[in-house]
Order: C-alpha cells, then structure tokens, then sequence
C-alpha cells in the first residue's frame, strides 16, 4: 500500500506561516514596511528558512522547491513583500550578460553596415570604371575602322588625304 502524500500537510503549515508573515507584515505602517519573510543577502525568499520554520525535514525542503502548489504561495508573498520568487537569478549577472551580448551585436552590425557601404561604393565606383572603358573601346573600335577605311582607300589605288 502506498504511503500517504505529505504535501497537504506541508501545506497547511506553510499556509498558516504565510498568513502570519503576510498580516505580520502588514500590520506595520506603509512607510516602515519591511518583509517578513526570510531573506537571503540578495534580496531573495530564503526556502531553507521558511522550511525551517514550518518544521520541514531536510529531505523534505525540496517539496517547497519542486512542487508548483507550495512554490507558487512562497512566490505570492514574497513578491508582495518584495522579494524576488524562488528560483530567480542575481538579476545584475543576467542583465550584463545580455547588454554585453547586445553590444557585442551592435558593434557587428554596425561593422556589417560600413562594409556593406564601402562595398557599395566600390561597387558604384567600377561601374563608373566600366563605362568609361567601354566608351574608350567604342571610340578606339571607330578609329580603326576610320583607319582601316582609309587603307583599303590606298590599296585599291586611290589618294587619300589622312585628317586625325
């Protein structure tokens, strides 16, 4: 036969602490509010210190970890009182991680853009190359077949007068 499920007992006295820590804290005046729940140096739920109070084995201190019924009222007051919830990371080591990430993407796209630009310019500036090269072919093609005219004029026996 199975055992019974210790949860709703944990429960139960986790509730009942809770409700003492929440009217505790709120019995005091707005302006002088400080929580009551433990706290770690962080700014955190202290889960072990909660446990602790409602008599929790240690085996047991991973129910109020574990289980989304227990966790989920610890996280209820805690964000009340202002604390961060359980399981929540130091905030100042996630945020650097992601502005150093977002300035990692910045600083590449923005290399990104200026070589795509000068690419751009390269680019504009062959064509430019291009053209001005095709037009001096298209008027060295003229000038050899004016040339070529003309010699055909002198092999077949006629005088011509040669004007560049």
């Amino acid at each position: 036969m199975a055992r019974p499920s210790v949860i709703p007992a944990v429960r139960e006295r986790l509730e009942l602490y809770l409700d003492e820590r929440q009217s505790e804290y709120l019995a005091k005046p707005l302006d002088h509010r400080i929580a009551t729940l433990p706290q770690t140096s962080d700014g955190k739920v202290n889960v072990r210190a909660v446990a602790a109070a409602i008599d929790l084995r240690q085996t047991q201190e991973k129910y109020l970890f574990e289980r989304d019924e227990l966790s989920s009222l610890i996280n209820l007051v805690a964000e009340g009182q202002g604390l961060l919830p359980i399981g929540s990371r130091n905030s100042d080591v996630v945020d650097k991680a992601i502005s150093d990430r977002l300035a990692r993407q910045a600083n590449t796209a923005k290399a990104d853009a200026q070589g795509a630009v000068e690419a751009r310019a390269r680019e504009t500036a062959l064509v430019e190359q291009l053209e001005q090269a095709n037009s001096a072919i298209a008027r060295l093609e003229a000038r050899v077949m004016r040339l070529q005219a003309q010699l055909d004029m002198v092999n077949a026996g006629l005088m011509v007068r040669i004007v560049e």
